[in-house]
């Protein structure tokens, strides 16, 4: 391709979506009158070519515009070179230090021994009159303070060590990712235009166009409030478009750029089953089978097993089916036709490095309740829930850390959440509501009322004792048996309060707890059966 007057563009301002990215780009030119052919080179060979866009300011027509691909040699080994160069420089680096670290241990053993010897000798030599106890103690101080001087320069020696590593693992990440992308030849995108200048002048150019291999996806930090959450979104963004974003005006969209379609149902066809045929391999089975038995039983061959000389065994087919905290800006957040993005209010940057890079994308207080749910045959403790009813924006799936203050709650993945739904954020174990199950009271089997059967009773208490200041609605669920069988009966049962709900023996009440309150659920049953008939499960 002959060599054109090239207009210098850099890249402005980045659009990420969740499966791409909008990148724009500008960049200006003094033209003379007339017409001239124009390129914008070395563009990443991943954007889309149809979706570029080119638009102008200045005393110039756009007469056309078109991408087309360029090969160049590339021309970054050199910078492989320097980074090789730069971890053969570590690595020396860090075989010296290693060596330092081997020497303080030596000299600590060194004095460490010596410490021991002399004590020793010197418990041999005083009884005799050879020492006295102030070159003992005079000793015993410079040892020590050799041992303390060697801790302390091995300490900063190891911390030295710890550094470099740590700049050599920077160093392999990065020749590794450019061994794996480097390449003899890179093929490029370059935007050939033909603009028409009415007077001599400057002409400034905005070019945008789409592009893949970038990504964002959002990332939630929750604080669990009494009567409120806040909500913090980050937007985790990875670039690997081949093309360094520096000091970009950076927004992320919820949209997606994939196309929507629309499909229609197909008929719901309900057919009488009829089973296959059997399979070749199986009806050979049978028939060799049957064949065998002839054989054994009348001693000779029979012409059928020649006919089956050619049926193997097919595999059959398988079906299929403390100073005040510092202010955090965040993006603003705008809504347009359903679909939200977010402006960071500074310049950023984001290397074409593929890693993730977070930005505190909003943050928002939204209304909480706690709930509580206690399961009295599985918990010995009740469980807290948090339900949040989302803002007017919409929140997209991602992984949220949930937070009560400075107490680390746990991680959940949260689902697509709609403008005002509620939704459950925070599940713990909590100790504001104290619960406790009791059997009060076992009856002896009684017998004779009825002849040949065994009558049991039971009497249970449910203990609900609340240590909080407000009220607090809980959900409690236990179970008494249940008989499908005609011999055992489950019956006389009295229960208060009575549960909300039951459902073959499951009970489910929903209570409130007053403030600092308690709350008693009592019920009892009796079970009848036939003497000596065996229970399973066995009763209490």
């Amino acid at each position: 391709m002959e060599k054109l007057p090239e207009i210098k563009t850099k890249i402005t301002a980045v659009t990420v979506y969740r499966d791409g990215a909008r990148v724009e780009r500008s960049g200006s030119i003094t033209l003379q009158p007339g017409v001239h052919k124009l390129g914008v080179p070395k563009l990443t060979q991943f954007l889309d070519k149809e979706s570029v866009r080119v638009k102008g300011r200045g005393y110039a027509s756009i007469i056309s515009f078109d991408t087309v691909d360029t090969t160049v040699e590339t021309t970054g080994f050199a910078k492989l070179d320097k980074l090789v160069k730069q971890k053969e420089e570590l690595e020396t680096q860090k075989q010296q230090i290693e060596r330092e670290l081997s020497r303080i241990s030596n000299r600590e053993k060194f004095f460490a021994q010596v410490l021991e010897k002399s004590a020793a000798e010197f418990s041999r030599w005083i009884p005799a009159g050879e020492s006295d106890t102030a070159q003992i103690s005079t000793l015993e101080t410079l040892t020590t303070t050799q041992l303390e001087k060697l801790a302390n320069t091995r300490l900063q020696v190891q911390d030295k060590l710890e550094a470099t590593q740590k700049e050599l693992a920077i160093i392999n990440r990065e020749i590794t990712k450019f061994r794996r992308t480097v390449q003899q030849y890179e093929v490029t995108n370059t935007i050939l235009l033909n603009v028409e200048a009415e007077k001599a002048g400057k002409c400034e150019f905005n070019i945008t166009y789409f592009v893949r291999r970038a990504l964002w996806v959002p990332s939630y930090d929750i604080d669990l409030k009494e009567e409120e959450a806040e909500i913090t979104m980050y937007s985790v963004v990875r670039n690997n478009t081949l093309e360094d974003w520096n000091d970009v005006r950076l927004t992320v969209s919820t949209a997606s750029s994939r196309p929507a379609t629309i499909t229609e149902p197909h008929p719901y066809l309900l057919r009488e089953y009829v089973p296959p045929p059997p399979t070749p391999a199986a009806g050979a089975t049978r028939v060799r089978r049957r064949l065998a038995k002839e054989k054994a039983e009348s001693g000779a061959a029979d012409e059928g097993e020649e006919l089956l000389a050619g049926m193997g065994d097919r595999p059959a087919l398988a079906p299929t089916a403390p100073p005040p905290e510092m202010d955090q800006a965040t993006a603003t957040a705008v809504e347009v036709g359903g679909v939200f993005v977010f402006v960071l209010p500074e310049p950023v940057k984001i290397p074409a490095d593929g890693e993730p890079h977070q930005f505190r994308t909003s943050h928002t207080k939204l209304s909480a309740e706690r709930r509580y749910f206690w399961n009295a045959t599985d918990f010995a403790e009740a469980i807290e829930v948090t339900t949040v009813e989302n803002g007017d924006s919409i929140m997209l799936p991602g992984k949220a850390k949930v937070y009560s203050g400075d107490d680390y709650l746990g991680e959940t993945v949260l689902k697509v959440i709609a403008p005002h739904e509620k939704v459950d954020v925070g599940t713990r174990f909590t100790y504001d509501l104290k619960v406790e199950k009791k059997l009060v009271g076992k009856g002896a089997e009684k017998s004779g009322l009825t002849r040949g059967k065994v009558s049991r009773e039971y009497r249970y208490e449910l203990v609900i004792k609340s240590f909080r200041k407000k009220l607090s609605p809980i959900k409690i669920m236990d179970r008494i048996p249940h008989s499908d069988s005609e011999i055992i009966k489950v019956g006389d049962r009295k229960i208060t309060p009575k549960p909300n709900k039951d459902q073959l023996g499951v009970l489910t009440w929903e209570l409130e707890i007053p403030a600092e309150g308690e709350e008693k659920i009592t019920y009892r049953f009796d079970v009848e059966f036939p003497r000596g008939t065996r229970i399973v499960p066995p009763l209490p």
